[in-house]
């Protein structure tokens, strides 16, 4: 050890040679322990980071990929939601071509194309090669794809089964060559290496060729072509099933379909308009914020006074609110939104509560619309001919935790839709249809939740889905869609969610059981007069020959018996036009005066014989008089009418009790609720 010296001597005193005393300490020596190796270090140097895209490839089956056949459907899937999303973003009307092919035993070719803005090449690894990597992930805005994940997951799952690359080709613009790229993806960096790139002339083969058979350029769009295993079927669930689905709500694609025979399914496009784009993302909404959200977001805010971190960091905040807020959470405007404790917070989260705050505005999210949903129904389900569909709705926005969502509805009866099976129910969420896990979604379980015999459905009492010839379509639009699982397969059972889709579902409920009460009354005296009709004459011809006296006029006993005004309608569908004959008869001891007001909803009326006696609008009105037993006709033409377009007659009558009429409804001078339901929609700009 070193030597050490101590001075006791104060400042005063002389210095004198310094006395130093040598105080020697014998040194030790001490042995160190050697360190044991516990089971924490050993445990230790196991541990490492699993790069996002390695533990997807270990777990594929969290993202769908678990069978052969669900995971081409979830390989289809992804491909179509992003060149759907893509050119409604550059504001393209989207036809997409979808290519399934056999390689091998279990081994199939998938193949997407699109007519989108391309991706610039230098993107193109990313895109394709890179999991939770995109531009939706947090934006607030409403979108099919959230995560990042869905087509860079599907191509992963393709090299893991096949060890094939992946292949795709993109345009961004005429003055750009079209580029081939192959590309694997190296999952411990999470990144696409690419292999080859080569530029290529992209044939149109959806275009016109000239006179000598060649196809002009494709001057923008994707395709992504790659193997997976897989097993491709028609039975549901199956890919078929999800572009039939996908067509449905979204009547501005064309899908054109290849399965692995070669045969081709065309599913065209039915409107010539683009849904309209969120106008904006959307912040938290007070009413469904969370304390440690709202803290987060207080103590990262840019804003350094409290009343406008609550205007400009959380939705649907005004004057008013904000004031009424502050007043009962005792925080002044002023105070900084980086200082709030956890009790200020919480003053703040409960004041939400009790203040009224108007619900997120409707530009921030887009639904299907009305319209556009019977639209869809009809273009796709026309093989099965069904005879009613409702008036499909779409509810206001609503909130849970923080997030607007809304809900639409449609339904469809009869026709050639299976009686006694369960009715079919059509999910989607963002206009992406959800094939699998359907007892865990939010959407099943509020359907099941409904009492149906209410409504004239079966139902085995009354829990569980109703069965019948029917198919209920619900639609769940939000900017983020919590979903119970990142394969995006079935809703999360929120209870703000269900009971706005059980609204919904209750008020179109409504519509089908006021059909199925007309259609009822309408077989019941249809079943009445067959037995009239084949009784009466079969007495009368008895006793006539019997008495032997010629058989009677039984006109107006038939009219004593029945007491009805018989109206029936009778549409035939040609290459250009409707032609519409309808047809009433006086069943009725007495004359029958009354106004037949029609409308065809979305056509005019033209052509209409006897010549009407005015017009409102699109109403064309009739007034009818009818001595007993006598029958008339009118007759019109819906000219560039087809069945996919026509949404039925719609027959009124005016000044007739109108319990005595059969197909038709009493005018009250307004229009049917129904109807309104969707102007208001129109009006508030959610169709």
């Amino acid at each position: 050890m070193d030597q050490m010296t101590f001075d006791f001597r104060s400042e005063d005193d002389e210095p004198e040679e310094p006395h130093v005393e040598e105080i020697k300490v014998e040194k030790k020596e001490v042995k160190k322990k050697p360190k044991k190796t516990t089971k924490a270090h050993q445990l230790a140097k196991e541990q490492r980071d699993i790069p996002v895209s390695e533990f997807f490839e270990q777990n594929r089956h969290i993202l769908g990929f678990d069978n052969p056949t669900h995971s081409l459907i979830t390989a289809v899937k992804e491909g179509v939601d992003n060149s759907l999303d893509a050119c409604e973003q550059a504001g393209i009307l989207p036809e997409l071509k979808v290519e399934i092919g056999t390689l091998g035993k279990d081994e199939l070719s998938i193949a997407i194309e699109d007519n989108g803005p391309g991706i610039v090449e230098e993107n193109v690894p990313n895109v394709f090669g890179r999991l939770l990597y995109g531009s939706r992930f947090g934006s607030g805005k409403q979108s099919r794809g959230q995560q990042g994940i869905g087509i860079s997951a599907a191509i992963m799952y393709g090299q893991l089964t096949t060890g094939r690359s992946a292949i795709i080709s993109t345009r961004i613009s005429e003055e750009h060559l079209a580029t081939r790229i192959a590309m694997k993806l190296d999952t411990r960096n999470n990144r696409g290496n690419v292999e080859r790139t080569e530029d290529f002339v992209w044939k149109n083969e959806n275009g016109e060729p000239d006179e000598d058979g060649i196809y002009p350029e494709k001057y923008h769009g994707t395709r992504v072509e790659f193997a997976i295993k897989g097993r491709y079927r028609e039975a549901r669930p199956s890919v078929l099933e999800y572009l039939k689905s996908t067509a449905i709500v979204n009547p501005h694609a064309k899908i054109i379909f290849t399965n692995p025979d070669k045969k081709i399914f065309l599913f065209d496009r039915g409107s010539p308009d683009l849904p309209k784009l969120p106008s904006q993302g959307v912040k938290p909404h007070p009413h469904g914020v969370e304390l440690g959200q709202l803290m987060r977001m207080a103590h990262h805010s840019k804003e350094y006074q409290m009343g406008h971190f609550l205007r400009k960091d959380l939705s649907s905040m005004g004057t008013k609110s904000i004031s009424d807020v502050l007043i009962k959470a005792r925080l002044s405007p002023y105070v900084r939104p980086q200082d709030i404790t956890r009790l200020e917070a919480k003053a703040l989260i409960d004041a939400f509560k009790t203040t009224s705050i108007r619900t997120p505005t409707s530009g921030i999210l887009v639904p299907i619309g009305p319209k556009l949903i019977k639209l869809g129904l009809k273009q796709v389900l026309e093989e099965y001919r069904p005879e009613f569909y409702t008036l499909p709705i779409s509810r206001t926005p609503s909130v849970f935790a923080g997030t607007p969502f809304l809900v639409e509805v449609g339904m469809v009866y009869g026709g050639n839709l299976p009686k006694d099976q369960p009715v079919q129910v059509l999910r989607f969420a963002n206009r992406v249809p959800l094939l699998y896990q359907a007892g865990g979604c939010a959407i099943t379980k509020a359907v099941q939740g409904i009492n149906w015999r209410t409504y004239g459905l079966e139902q085995k009492k009354g829990k569980g889905t109703p069965s019948g010839p029917a198919i209920i379509l619900v639609h769940v639009a939000s900017t983020n869609i919590p979903f119970t699982s990142e394969a995006k397969e079935a809703i999360a059972d929120i209870e703000e969610i269900k009971k706005e889709i059980k609204l919904a579902l209750r008020n179109n409920a409504k519509t089908l059981s006021r059909h199925l009460k007309k259609q009822k009354k309408r077989a019941k005296v249809s079943e009445k007069f067959d037995l009239v009709q084949k009784v009466l004459p079969a007495i009368a011809e008895k006793a006539s020959s019997v008495v032997g006296q010629p058989v009677p006029n039984l006109d107006k006993v038939v009219a004593a018996i029945m007491d009805v005004v018989w109206i029936e309608e009778d549409i035939e569908f040609k290459n250009d036009r409707i032609e519409v004959e309808i047809k009433i008869i006086n069943y009725r001891l007495r004359s029958a005066n009354f106004k037949l007001r029609v409308a065809v909803p979305g056509h005019e009326i033209k052509e209409a014989e006897p010549k009407p006696g005015k017009r409102e609008g699109n109403h064309v009105v009739w007034s009818v008089g009818l001595p007993t037993t006598e029958s008339t006709k009118y007759k019109f033409t819906i000219p560039e009418g087809n069945r996919s377009s026509f949404e039925g007659l719609e027959l009124w009558v005016e000044g007739i009790d109108s319990t005595n009429i059969i197909g038709a409804e009493p005018w009250t001078g307004i229009i049917d609720p129904g109807i309104s339901e969707a102007i208001e929609a129109e009006k508030q700009g959610l169709a």
